[in-house]
């Protein structure tokens, strides 16, 4: 009986393997029906079966079988073994021809994974049918091993890259490649915001191996061809075309994208694809070429660092040093708060001396910014300035250089932008600069040169835009803002409010009450100023001649009562879990730009909290402490309501406010909600808040469901 389903098994297993050759050589006219098609798109599922037990076969072929005591139970089991492996190789192959005939692979690219596979197939069935032959010659068994391990290599690799892209089996042992890293003023839309996204999310189903739907993203020319459905955007249609339609669509939905149980898009994500569809998909168009208050700029600061707030391995500079660098017609600054690197400012020609330049070495790793406009610095100095290792910007407009010089500059790898207008430079000492690797701005505004000359320079410097329309006045006498040095956002008892402004003889004027700093009616600072209560902090600085100082703003919030202990009644999206009900009261403040830190609670459906308190507390107001970010789809609750009582399940409605939504886009702010209600011994208070049902009709994801993001909760 045993005999007898062996050979029903072989004998099946040698028809399959002669079906599947003659499908092979003539699969060109292959027509599949739905049932077929059914039965092939089963071998992803299937495939495993025949690796395994091959693989076990052949190790067990090599080191047990021969060894065994049990010598006949050994040879019973091994070629049982054997044929389920030629049988279920013969049946995944089967299937993976029919699968193969699908149009979204591409031929070129299956070519040796299937008969790779299909050599599987063949090599098993041979080894079953001939395996006492092979058993009694170690010579023959051993190389019929290696090659059935190499083909199943060859064959899994090949497989696996179709699946889930070129190189996946390898990929671990190859060096990681990280992404490019740019700074602001120098990014591009589509290859450092677009293109990161559809590596990410896209290629993985729409490659030269495996082009679902007929749709290749890995090129811009296989991008604007579009797929077997049509073109991908068009920024003229109502919906911007099927791109973002597929996005937008429910996850069931069978043509969402990506699909489900795939890397999803964020929100953010989403609002850089709108936004570049929306500007006509330029591939070539640059961050800093878009409107200040356009939406993909806003998100681009978010991605990118400038040349004040990227990220500088050098160490800070003394601070006394810096201090002594400071005199009135020179200013040594932080160029971001908590940033090592400075940026340093003069503003008198009379009292400027060659002297003053050499001072700066005392901070020449540190110095990033260095602005000489209308100073009479000659050529001789810029041998100084060569040795400013980490200058990024430098500023010689209306200077007295002749341009002899300018290769001293040439020891400047990190420098990006270069204002020589106003200057006599020539044509052949800009192109000296050539070599310059980080170079990508240079201003060469009202300067000697010609049109043909400017044209020369602009086909010669490649990478590198050239101005030759720049103003060439950029006098700077606006005084920076005033710098924060409280680390704390959240007030536990009393908080002395510490400001500072690097500039001598500045006066900072305050306010606590939201409104516009001035130097007549709001407070001038001094050390005595004590935080004790939710408070947002505007600050400016004066000094008589100079510009006044952009504000700087922060909220403070007073941490006060903390409740024993926190329940989360709905709990926030998987996604932004923080951790837990916890992260409401731990006291630390989430971050603008950083949503998945950990320090928030994400919501797309009701926020609701329970504080409870062991002995019943006198409360009197609820602060929530919320994320706006409308690129995100995360905006203001439509209402937030308070609740509280002595029993859990009679609580009391004590105040409700509805919450004003935006009418534009705006790039990502923090803004606390405070819900005042009558002073009240309260056990148990609840807190509910409501996002937005539909984003509003000037949201590029109307209709959609908006986002609460809540970091923590204040009770007073």
């Amino acid at each position: 009986m045993t005999q007898r389903v062996s050979n029903i098994i072989f004998n099946t297993c040698f028809a399959l393997n002669c079906l599947l050759l003659f499908f092979a050589a003539f699969e060109n006219r292959l027509v599949l029906p739905a049932w077929l098609q059914v039965v092939g798109r089963m071998h992803p599922l299937f495939l495993h079966f025949p690796i395994t037990l091959f693989v076990l076969y052949i190790f067990w072929a090599l080191f047990v079988e021969k060894r065994s005591r049990h010598h006949d139970a050994a040879g019973y089991f091994g070629n049982w073994l054997l044929l389920f492996s030629a049988f279920t190789a013969s049946l995944t192959a089967l299937m993976g021809l029919f699968l193969s005939r699908e149009n979204e692979y591409d031929a070129d690219a299956l070519l040796w994974h299937k008969w790779a596979g299909i050599l599987v197939s063949l090599i098993s069935c041979v080894w079953y049918a001939y395996r006492e032959e092979i058993k009694k010659f170690n010579w023959l068994k051993t190389p019929t091993a290696i090659l059935s391990l190499v083909v199943i290599l060859i064959a899994g690799h090949q497989g696996a890259g179709i699946t889930h892209g070129r190189d996946f089996v390898f990929a671990p042992m190859m060096p990681e490649q990280q992404p490019e890293k740019v700074l602001f003023e120098d990014a591009q839309v589509y290859a450092h915001m677009v293109k990161p996204i559809l590596q990410s999310k896209c290629i993985s189903c729409h490659n030269t191996s495996k082009a679902k739907g007929k749709l290749v993203m890995e090129t811009e020319e296989m991008l604007l061809k579009g797929g077997k459905d049509g073109k991908l955007w068009d920024s003229t249609a109502e919906n911007y075309g099927l791109l973002l339609q597929r996005v937008h669509l429910p996850l069931e939905s069978k043509k969402h994208m990506p699909p489900k149980g795939k890397p999803q898009l964020t929100q953010q994500e989403i609002q850089i694809l709108y936004g570049w569809i929306k500007h006509n998909a330029d591939f070539d168009i640059k961050v800093i070429e878009l409107p200040e208050e356009d939406t993909l700029r806003q998100i681009a600061h978010i991605l990118f660092n400038t040349i004040e707030s990227d990220d500088y391995e050098f160490a800070a500079a003394d601070e006394k040093k810096i201090k002594k660098l400071n005199t009135t017609y020179r200013v040594v600054y932080p160029l971001a708060a908590a940033s090592p690197a400075l940026g340093v400012e003069f503003f008198s020609a009379q009292a400027y001396t060659p002297a003053q330049l050499k001072e700066l070495l005392a901070v020449k790793e540190q110095v990033v910014s260095l602005n000489l406009n209308k100073m009479p610095v000659k050529d001789e100095e810029l041998k100084t300035i060569g040795q400013f290792s980490n200058l990024r910007k430098l500023n010689l407009s209306f200077t007295n250089i002749t341009g002899s010089t300018l290769s001293e500059l040439r020891k400047l790898s990190e420098l990006k932008q270069l204002s020589l207008s106003g200057t006599t430079v020539k044509e052949h000492d800009i192109l000296s600069l050539s070599s310059l690797p980080g170079l990508s701005h240079l201003y060469i505004w009202n300067t000697p040169l010609q049109n043909a000359s400017i044209e020369k320079l602009k086909q010669s410097l490649k990478g590198i835009v050239v101005e030759s329309g720049y103003t060439g006045d950029t006098t700077i006498l606006k005084l920076p803002p005033p710098i924060l040095q409280n680390e704390e956002q959240v007030i536990r008892k009393s908080l002395v409010l510490k400001l500072k402004n690097y500039i001598n003889g500045v006066n900072i004027h305050y306010t606590l009450d939201g409104t516009e700093p001035d130097s007549v009616k709001s407070p001038k600072y001094n050390d005595n100023i004590v935080l004790d209560s939710n408070v947002t902090v505007k600050a400016k600085a004066f000094k008589q001649g100079w510009i006044s100082s952009d504000v700087m703003e922060n909220r403070f919030f007073k941490a006060g009562q903390q409740p024993d202990s926190v329940i989360n009644v709905l709990p926030p999206d998987a996604q932004y879990k923080g951790d837990g009900a916890q992260t409401l009261t731990d006291l630390v403040k989430g971050e603008v730009n950083n949503i998945r830190s950990g320090k928030w609670l994400g919501y797309r459906s009701k926020f609701e909290t329970l504080f409870v308190f062991n002995s019943p507390a006198r409360l009197s107001s609820v602060t929530l402490s919320t994320l706006i970010d409308i690129g995100g789809y995360i905006m203001p609750p439509t209402s937030i309501e308070v609740w509280g009582g002595d029993e859990r399940g009679k609580l009391k409605l004590l105040n409700r406010i509805t919450p004003k939504q935006p009418l534009k886009a705006q790039p990502a702010y923090l803004l606390p909600y405070e819900v005042s209600f009558k002073p009240a011994e309260i056990k148990y208070l609840k807190v509910i808040a409501t996002p937005l049902p539909k984003l509003p009709v000037w949201h590029p994801g109307k209709g959609d469901k908006g986002w609460i993001f809540v970091d923590e909760v204040f009770i007073n």
